[in-house]
């Protein structure tokens, strides 16, 4: 196979006589017919000729698969000769093309993509050869303020000079650049100026994987309960922003003993006993203040010692917020309280006698029947 492609090459770039030559003894082909650095070149040279395809077909066939000259453009082109990949392969690789395109940006973002190969503004305009470059006409990912000035697009979503979030290090690349660094952070800062600093949250918390991501609209989750913090089960860690699940991180804490008590000491507490509770993600305190989470100022949060000081449910023992067993029956009030209705020589489990609401134990008033 490889004797008989080399074989016809060799008949392409063959300087024969031309049927008609008689005695001028003009050629067929110059020698540098299959040259790409030559000004012969064939792709060159059928460009000169307004892309007429008829001229090959005098010697090549109709079809261009033989003809008079037994010599088929198929066999440098298995495509055929006006088949995209016969002047672009598998796709153009010049400047940032290769980048775009492994980056999942169709054709038809940048460019008006022809039916066929003759299509109007192609390589053909008003019958002559349209001259390079080719026309910049972008689609609906790049925005509808996308310019491009032949070096460098501007006004794109995709680079980030037109994004809310800001902090990009080169919103706007020059084409020409292949060799962009920053990877994230060229577009915005990591996190963006409109996030929560400092927490070390992966992106795929809030913006879920798969997304179009620089199509100018900004994706992200919608639902507390397994976005940026807690899981599908809660909206409360764990997890937290930056990814733990053990109770020994502060961002994860006591939370679910709060919301899910097992002592039976009191119902759950809701997440607005200890936060404001936004209505949206977007809502003003909750994505553009920086972490951590505010507390209720009524606790007495203490982040230093992982304590609430001043708090009624825990009253005097003020338990460490990421260790377990750090309140328990006695350690807010006395076995039972030094108060004239109690006696000292009480047991614990007299306390139901008086005290049946053992959900509404810890919400600061005293319940007696």
């Amino acid at each position: 196979m490889r004797l008989l492609v080399l074989l016809a090459l060799a008949a392409c770039a063959e300087e024969r006589d031309r049927p008609d030559a008689g005695a001028t003894g003009a050629r067929v082909h110059p020698l540098g017919i299959l040259d790409t650095a030559s000004d012969e070149f064939h792709g060159k040279e059928l460009a000169r000729q307004d892309y007429d395809f008829g001229v090959c077909a005098k010697c090549h066939g109709d079809q261009l698969d033989g003809g008079t000259a037994k010599v088929s453009c198929t066999s440098c082109h298995p495509g055929g000769a006006t088949a995209c990949t016969t002047c672009h392969q598998d796709g153009p690789k010049t400047s940032a093309h290769l980048a775009h395109r492994t980056g999942g940006v169709a054709c038809a973002e940048c460019h008006r993509v022809p039916s066929v190969w003759d299509d109007e503004g192609h390589i053909r305009s008003g019958g002559k050869a349209d001259p390079a470059p080719a026309e910049v006409t972008f689609g609906t990912r790049a925005g509808g303020a996308a310019m491009f000035d032949g070096g460098r697009c501007s006004g794109v979503a995709c680079h980030g000079a037109t994004l809310a979030a800001g902090g990009g290090t080169n919103t706007a690349p020059r084409w020409t650049d292949t060799g962009i660094s920053g990877a994230c952070t060229a577009c915005h800062a990591a996190p963006p100026p409109s996030h929560p600093q400092g927490t070390q949250s992966p992106c795929a918390s809030c913006h879920p994987t798969g997304a179009s991501h620089i199509d100018g609209t900004v994706e992200y989750a919608t639902s507390c309960n397994g976005g940026c913090h807690g899981s599908a089960a809660s909206a409360a860690p764990p997890r937290d922003l930056a990814g733990n699940t053990s109770t020994t991180a502060l961002g994860v804490g006591a939370h679910q003993v709060h919301l899910n008590p097992t002592s039976g000491l009191r119902g759950p507490i809701a997440c607005t006993t200890c936060h404001a509770v936004p209505s949206s993600v977007t809502s003003p305190g909750h994505l553009d203040t920086t972490t951590p989470a505010e507390v209720v100022a009524a606790l007495g949060w203490d982040r230093a010692s992982a304590t609430c000081t001043t708090s009624y449910c825990h009253g005097p023992a003020r338990p460490v917020w990421t260790q377990q067993g750090g309140a328990t029956c006695g350690s807010c009030h006395g076995l039972p309280p030094a108060t004239p209705s109690h006696d000292a020589s009480m047991p614990l489990s007299s306390c139901v006698t008086c005290h049946s609401q053992w959900n509404q134990h810890l919400d600061g008033d005293v319940d007696v029947d």
